[in-house]
C-alpha cells in the first residue's frame, strides 16, 4: 500500500494484522517472556550464505564515515542477552533483507518474531508453535478447526513418503547430484549439497506440505544446520525444524549451537560458500563467538508475522498486508 486512499481501502486488513500482533505480544507476556530490543544497525553481520544485508554509511560528528548493516534477523543480539542470563525472550520487529522480490510472500523490509527458550530443546518450541497458532485462530475467530491439531513429521520420513527414498543413503554431495539428474534436473556438478537438496524437496515436496494440518518438519540434514545443535540421536542429522502451512515456510527454528568453536568453524566454511557465490564475504563477530560459548542449553525460532497475516487475512500479496 502507498496511498492514503489506497490504505482506507484496506482498513478491515490492517485492522486484523494489529490484532494478530497484539495477540502476539500477549501470548508471550503470559508466559512470563521478556520482550527485548535488538540494534537495527550491526557492525558485523551474519554469515548465511542465501542472505543479503543492506549496507548502511553512518556518518559522525566530522563527517567521517563507518559502513553498518541493518540486520537480517536479531539472533545474534539475542544469544548475546541469553549468555549474559536471560532466559525466556522474545523480539517482534522490523529485518531488512536486500535483494529480494516484492511481492509474493517476499518484501525487502519485514516484520519478523523471534522468540528463545533456556533449558529446553526444539520441542518445546514446537509446543509454543501449536499453542500461538491456536489462539491466534480462536482471536480472529478463523482457521480454527485448521489449527487444532498439527503434524510433526521428520525431513528423513519425508523423504521416504514423497519420493520413496532413506535419505541415509543420499548424505553427500555426490549422492544427491545423481539423484538430481534421474529427476531430470540439470545440475552442475560443481554445486552444493544444499542447492542439490533444495532443488528436490522444492519441486517434489514443499508444495504438498500443511495442505489439511499444519506441518512441522524436523530434523534435517547436518550440513543444513546453520546455527543448530546436531541431533544426540543420529549427529548427521541437526535439531532444525521448520513450519508449513498451506506449502508456505513460516518459521524456522533449532534447538542452539552452544559450542563455540563449532559454530566459527560453520562460520567459516559459510564465508567459503559466500565467496564462491561472488557474494561479500563479512568479518566473523568474536563477541558473538564468545557468546555462543556461554549460552545455555536453549532453543529458539523466527517466524514471518507477514505471512502468518497473509495467512489469517487470506492476501496472497505481502504487500496488502503491511503499510509502505
Amino acid at each position: 500500500m502507498y496511498t492514503f486512499d489506497q490504505i482506507a481501502t484496506q482498513k478491515h486488513i490492517l485492522d486484523l494484522r494489529w490484532q494478530i500482533i497484539k495477540t502476539i505480544r500477549e501470548f508471550f507476556w503470559s508466559e512470563k517472556f521478556c520482550e527485548v530490543d535488538a540494534p537495527l544497525l550491526m557492525r558485523l553481520p551474519g554469515q548465511e550464505p542465501y542472505l543479503s544485508p543492506m549496507t548502511v554509511d553512518v556518518h559522525d560528528e566530522n563527517g567521517k564515515a563507518y559502513k553498518r548493516f541493518l540486520h537480517t534477523s536479531p539472533e545474534f543480539a539475542m544469544k548475546k542477552l541469553l549468555a549474559a542470563g536471560y532466559t525466556t525472550i522474545f523480539y517482534l520487529g522490523k529485518c531488512f533483507r536486500d535483494y529480494e522480490s516484492f511481492g509474493g510472500n517476499h518484501y525487502p523490509e519485514f516484520t519478523m518474531l523471534e522468540w528463545y527458550r533456556t533449558a529446553c530443546d526444539y520441542t518445546q518450541i514446537m509446543n509454543d508453535v501449536e499453542m500461538l497458532f491456536l489462539e491466534l485462530a480462536k482471536t480472529t475467530q478463523k482457521h480454527i478447526p485448521y489449527f487444532s491439531s498439527w503434524n510433526r513429521i521428520s525431513m528423513k520420513e519425508l523423504w521416504q513418503t514423497y519420493l520413496g527414498i532413506n535419505l541415509d543413503e543420499y548424505l553427500t554431495q555426490e549422492a544427491l547430484l545423481e539423484l538430481s539428474i534421474k529427476k531430470g534436473f540439470n545440475p552442475s556438478k560443481q554445486e552444493s549439497f544444499e542447492d542439490l537438496f533444495f532443488r528436490i524437496f522444492l519441486n517434489y515436496i514443499e508444495p504438498e506440505l500443511g495442505k489439511d494440518v499444519p506441518t512441522i518438519v524436523y530434523e534435517y540434514p547436518a550440513q543444513m544446520a546453520a546455527l543448530a545443535k546436531l541431533s544426540d540421536k543420529d549427529s548427521r542429522y541437526a535439531e532444525r525444524f521448520e513450519v508449513y502451512i498451506h506449502g508456505i515456510e513460516i518459521a524456522n527454528a533449532f534447538s542452539e549451537l552452544t559450542n563455540g568453536v563449532e559454530q566459527y568453524d560453520r562460520f567459516k566454511k559459510e564465508q567459503k560458500t559466500r565467496e564462491k557465490n561472488n557474494k561479500p564475504v563479512y568479518d566473523i563477530d568474536g563477541s558473538f563467538i564468545d557468546a555462543v560459548n556461554n549460552l545455555p542449553t536453549c532453543a529458539g525460532i523466527a517466524l514471518g508475522v507477514d505471512r502468518v497475516v497473509q495467512l489469517f487475512t487470506g492476501c496472497k500479496d505481502i504487500q496488502n498486508v503491511i503499510v509502505s
